[in-house]
Formats: C-alpha cells, structure tokens, sequence
C-alpha cells in the first residue's frame, strides 16, 4: 500500500494520481495522507490541463477557477457568460465547455497564472487544433469507394 500511488481527488479532478510526493500516516480521524509542495504540484495540474489538446470540460473549470481564485459570477464576467453557465459547466463534470470559452479560459489562465511562455504553448496548441479539425483526409476502400478518414 505504501508503493502504490495515490488518487487525488482533493484536486477536483477525477484522473489525477501521484506516484510519488505525498507521505500516508494515520490520524485520529483515521487514514490520511500529506502532499509535498501542493502549490507547485497545482501549478504542474494547471499546465497539464490548458496545454491538452482535448476540450476543458466542467471539472477542469471548476480546478481553474479555484486557482484563479474567483467566484462562478467572475469568471462569467470574464468570459462574457452568465453565472448559471460557469454554474452548469461545473456540474457537468465530463461536458466540454464550448470552443470560445474553452480558448478564452486557456488563454486567461496561461495569461495570469502561468506567464507568457505557456499562454505562448496555449496559442500554438490552439494553432494545431485548428489544423487538425481544418484537415481533411480520404482514402479509398477495397471496393475503389473514396471515403473520410477519421481523425
């Protein structure tokens, strides 16, 4: 047990797991578990999460905000959405959020949070996922049929 890694589920995100970092001990209350360096261990989650190439979905927004450190109605404000819309992004925990805000989010954080290099890697990941929705690839079948290739 004491090899094995750890889920973090305090971050809010559901598929993050720590091979090594974090120190288990037994508490009054039962099992628990200590983190080396947690700031700096969310900053490394942050840039995980706006340099993916899959959309940010409601528990990354939810992680996001946390550490922008504002409400559901700021971020809104930020974005230009309504309150209710950070409110059901986050209880949507797997939904993407919708392209704009998803760009607008990623932007914002590498911005404010993580300087200019990452909002730099936000933007030419930006650039490839234009790329790659823009790209159109064919092929023919065995029976001389020309279709899509999935991407």
């Amino acid at each position: 047990m004491k090899n094995e890694p750890y889920h973090y589920t305090e971050s809010g995100l559901d598929y993050v797991w720590l091979a090594n970092g974090f120190t288990r001990h037994d508490t009054p209350d039962g099992p628990g578990v200590s983190i080396t360096a947690a700031d700096q261990l969310h900053e490394v989650i942050a840039h995980a999460v706006v340099t993916s190439e899959g959309r940010i979905g409601g528990q990354e927004v939810r992680f996001l905000r946390s550490m922008l450190g504002i409400s559901q109605e700021g971020l809104g404000n930020i974005l230009g959405k309504s309150r209710a819309s950070v409110a059901r992004w986050e209880g949507a925990h797997d939904e993407p959020i919708s392209e704009t805000a998803d760009r607008a989010l990623r932007f914002f954080f590498a911005l404010t949070k993580l300087g200019d290099d990452t909002a730099h890697e936000v933007v030419a990941l930006l650039d490839k996922i234009d790329d790659l929705n823009a790209q159109l690839t064919l092929e023919e079948d065995a029976t001389g049929q020309w279709m899509k290739v999935a991407a």
